[in-house]
């Protein structure tokens, strides 16, 4: 993390990290670094693939990057998102922009999710799930949500707390928002937009920690297990946004059995259908644990079981 890491040592040696989040209205560095003080990071305002499909870019995205590098600042991307707009392509629109910028593994990125484009609560929140799993994925770090309490209130959010949490709340002083659920904790607070800056803090000990944890994942050398199973068909597998993976097969005893990775181990095999089946499954799994799967039996009719706790239990 080079210059981020040590020249922003003694500054960064709070509990607090103090920062600012900007966008096209503050205009270009001249007009906003002065007003937002002794920072140690911001967030920057990158795209907003808008509800009628214009594909906005913040015109100073590109000078705000450039000087946070340059002045060994911690640095978020960020983009304005809408549940109307296809999660694959809101996602792909911020990275294309966002590669050109120039992404290093010390930086941070975020979604900000404020909006409902009217779409109800399952969508909305399902919506979320999918952006910041594809992130995640896309870009090898955990991406922050960024959204206001009663937002997440009314279920918006729902799935998404194992994302770090920015949390929007003006009524609390610095370093002290209301957690909404279903998060315990927080990762940022806005505590502040009464000025020509929005101003944030954030939850670490030091720059350092900040960006250990936002930035992007060391690489890991290939993990080669034998998961055992003793099973005779070809395998299906799936994932749950939440990053869990469930893979399935035709066991020696003719019963369909499944094996499931929470993040840190798998679960072992374990039979989950209640007859025998003649060729192995088929799984699809969606979010919150929710998923299906299919085999065919002995009297070669197609049987259908259900699971709503990833994978735990099959009706």
């Amino acid at each position: 993390m080079g210059d981020l890491l040590h020249n922003q040592a003694e500054s960064a040696s709070h509990d607090l990290q103090p920062g600012v989040d900007v966008a096209s209205f503050q205009g270009l560095p001249r007009h906003w670094t002065h007003v937002a003080g002794d920072i140690t990071w911001a967030a920057v305002k990158i795209t907003e693939l808008e509800q009628d499909g214009t594909r906005y870019v913040n015109p100073y995205a590109d000078a705000d990057w450039k000087w946070l590098h340059a002045h060994a600042k911690g640095r978020v991307a960020y983009f304005f998102g809408h549940p109307s707009r296809s999660p694959a392509e809101s996602v792909a629109f911020f990275i294309a922009h966002l590669t050109r910028l120039g992404l290093q593994d010390a930086d941070a990125v975020a979604v900000d999710l404020e909006v409902t484009d009217g779409r109800g609560v399952a969508e909305g929140a399902s919506w979320g799930v999918q952006v910041l799993s594809e992130l995640e994925r896309t870009l090898s770090r955990k991406p922050l949500l960024y959204t206001f309490v009663d937002f997440a209130r009314a279920g918006y959010c729902a799935g998404q707390e194992d994302y770090p949490l920015w949390v929007a709340d003006w009524s609390t002083p610095p370093g002290h928002p209301e957690v909404p659920r279903p998060w315990r904790t927080w990762a940022i607070h806005q505590y502040d937009i009464s000025g020509s800056i929005d101003r944030d803090v954030a939850n670490y000990h030091s720059l350092q920690d900040m960006f250990a944890a936002l930035g992007k994942r060391a690489a890991k050398e290939p993990d080669v297990q034998n998961l055992g199973g003793k099973l005779v068909s070809a395998l299906t597998s799936g994932r749950w946004p939440n990053g869990s993976l469930l893979v399935a097969g035709l066991g020696h005893d003719g019963f369909i059995q499944a094996n499931i990775w929470d993040g840190s181990d798998w679960s072992g095999w374990t039979p989950v259908s209640p007859t025998r089946a003649t060729a192995g499954p088929s799984v699809t799994l969606w979010v919150n644990g929710n998923g299906r799967l299919f085999y065919v039996d002995e009297a070669n009719d197609v049987i259908e079981l259900v699971t709503s706790d990833g994978g735990r239990n099959w009706t």
